[in-house]
């Protein structure tokens, strides 16, 4: 008589047992990618918008020390701007700086250097809905100089846009052991995520005002 060996299995209990198991893994598994992720945009996003933030400085620096200290004037664009977030002065020469233009699609590639101004010509710059922009005016190529009516009829205003991830921006008046020095804080902002909180740099300096003859003044 054939005697049969008995196989064991998988009971129904051990079964649904090891798929709760694989389950519990898996969502683990997820959300240590997930996070993983986050962390991975967040720190990228953070030194992209840190190298943002600084070449934004050093364009404030650049047209700041290479204006004329006492034209210079502090206020704000409208009242829905913080206040002291505008400033401008009429320029000693042109300033050459760089912007991040492409973060905000105004230009192609990084960050492009542009020529802001020119010498004897007013400069504004503030911050406008997140933006921070400067407003100069240029003649067509041409143009008799020596005509003040041709002048005038082909002068336009350009804007470029030196950051388009600005939060907060403040210009004050200071007094340093160099001389008269204009405060610069500004705080820089990118969402990521919109249930995650945002980036954000904070920059401060203090620029020396290089061709200051008279004080400068705050209006509103």
């Amino acid at each position: 008589m054939l005697k049969f060996k008995k196989r064991k299995g998988f009971t129904l209990l051990e079964a649904i047992l090891s798929v709760a198991i694989m389950s519990i893994v898996s969502v683990g598994i997820f959300q240590l990618l997930r996070d993983g992720t986050y962390m991975f945009n967040f720190a990228t996003a953070r030194l992209s918008l840190t190298g943002e933030s600084r070449i934004t400085m050093l364009a404030i620096k650049k047209l700041i020390q290479q204006s004329q200290g006492s034209t210079i004037a502090i206020s704000r664009i409208n009242a829905n701007e913080p206040a002291n977030s505008y400033i401008e002065a009429i320029m000693a020469e042109e300033a050459v700086v760089s912007t991040t233009q492409s973060n905000c699609g105004c230009a192609n590639g990084g960050a492009s250097l542009v020529t802001i101004g020119a010498t004897g010509a007013p400069v504004q710059l503030f911050q406008k809905n997140g933006y921070l922009l400067s407003v100069y005016p240029q003649v067509l190529p041409g143009t008799d100089l020596t005509n003040s009516t041709q002048v005038q009829a082909n002068t336009y205003y350009k804007t470029i846009t030196l950051s388009a991830n600005v939060d907060s921006l403040m210009f004050a008046f200071v007094d340093s052991k160099e001389g008269t020095a204009i405060a610069v804080g500004a705080r820089f902002k990118k969402w990521i995520y919109k249930n995650k909180p945002p980036v954000i740099v904070f920059m401060r300096e203090n620029i020396v005002v290089k061709r200051m003859h008279s004080a400068g003044f705050y209006y509103n």
